[in-house]
């Protein structure tokens, strides 16, 4: 299961939730289940996840699904499947409200009791049978369900009838003109038309410059390649005149994302040598540990100069794919698969996946980048997450991949 961090939003618009779980993931779903997890009491948007529709079959995937949200806190839940199969039937519903309906989110502290349901009050809409199964496995875990269909461009409630959920669907096109889709235009981010793109895009960010590898023809040249070439040749001169102490290569590490936070770009203004440093750094354990714990802390604080201490994982996320496009081979793989591990402590374990993959491409022998593909495949929350009714922290232990 894919499983993106919490973001908040307020909203009683089943679009908000929508888009908010598209920018989370990154791209936009097809053939799909999304969940979000609502925590009382005022009903903010916890974990944000996703598994292939057809995986809804297999009973230990819907487990782990309600696992997931449970552990979130959550009190009900948004469940949408998202598919192209089959047709929707002519608009004639019958009163079929079965199924005790989440109340808009801006709801109050009161978490409504799930009522005995068994799964035959949704309206009869591709999908239903999936949707039943996994509302029915929520609504014994005692959250509370509010199941949606999003069928060829139109969005469907399974489970009202009334004016306010037309027979006839209501318009995706709605979802550009969310709050969640207009702070991601102002920070300049725009979904890719499906997950092909939105890999492809990740994949270029991590791509060395000038390599003709696989980010293809939107893949950086030109002044990029002298840099490349600067910093190989820097690797290779590092063994003989000598790599520098780790409490200094820790200090250029946390300028380096005071920088980069500052003014974007730090990690491709670095000069040749210290990019060269920090690159052998993230090879050299448990150096590689002391840099990450700075990035984020909350995942290694045993190992962190500041336990729990704010940090911008942002920042290292940008720093590291800048590294690793100046860089090739194990090099690479280096910096590419200690971006996985940022981004899944992050949350942001679909973007995880797939660096850890590109690592492992590289570099077969990478265990971080297996760790983090094995953590993210079997939906594994990320060391020190808020998870919980209790929202109890969990301690991480250092790395040991």
């Amino acid at each position: 299961m894919e499983q993106p961090g919490a973001s908040v939003i307020r909203s009683s618009s089943p679009f908000e939730v929508l888009s908010l779980a598209e920018h989370t993931l990154g791209f936009r779903p097809r053939e799909s289940l999304l969940v979000v997890s609502l925590r009382p009491p005022r009903w903010r948007t916890g974990v944000v996840g996703r598994v292939d529709v057809a995986a809804v079959d297999e009973p230990e995937v819907v487990d782990a699904v309600v696992r997931h949200v449970v552990a979130d806190g959550a009190g009900r839940c948004f469940v949408a499947v998202v598919t192209d199969e089959g047709c929707v039937p002519p608009a004639e519903r019958g009163t079929r409200r079965r199924l005790s309906l989440v109340p808009p989110l801006r709801g109050g502290p009161e978490v409504p009791r799930p009522r005995s349901w068994t799964g035959d009050g949704l309206l009869p809409l591709p999908g239903a049978d999936r949707a039943a199964h996994v509302c029915a496995a929520l609504v014994r875990a005692g959250v509370e369900p509010e199941p949606w269909l999003l069928h060829r461009g139109r969005l469907y409630s399974y489970s009202c009838d009334r004016g306010c959920c037309p027979a006839e669907g209501l318009p995706l096109e709605r979802l550009g003109a969310t709050q969640v889709a207009a702070e991601m235009v102002l920070a300049g981010r725009v979904l890719p038309a499906d997950r092909a793109g939105w890999e492809r895009g990740l994949r270029t960010a991590v791509a060395a410059a000038g390599s003709g590898g696989s980010g293809g023809p939107d893949e950086p040249s030109g002044p990029q390649d002298a840099g490349d070439a600067a910093v190989t040749e820097a690797l290779a001169d590092l063994a003989s005149r000598g790599r520098p102490g780790s409490r200094a290569l820790r200090r250029t590490w946390s300028r380096l994302l005071a920088d980069e936070t500052a003014a974007p770009g730090a990690g491709l203004r670095l000069p040749a040598a210290s990019a060269a440093e920090l690159l052998d750094g993230l090879r050299r354990l448990p150096l590689r540990d002391q840099l990450l714990a700075t990035a984020v802390p909350q995942a290694l604080p045993d190992l962190a100069a500041a336990p729990g201490a704010a940090a911008d994982p942002d920042a290292a996320l940008a720093v590291l794919q800048q590294l690793a496009r100046r860089a090739t081979g194990s090099w690479r793989a280096a910096a590419t698969g200690c971006a996985a591990y940022v981004a899944w402590c992050a949350g942001s374990a679909p973007a995880a996946g797939v660096w850890a993959e590109a690592a492992l491409e590289l570099d077969p022998g990478h265990s971080l980048s297996a760790l983090v593909l094995q953590a993210v495949s079997i939906g594994l929350p990320p060391p020190g997450r808020e998870r919980g009714r209790e929202r109890g922290r969990e301690r991480g232990a250092p790395l040991t991949g």
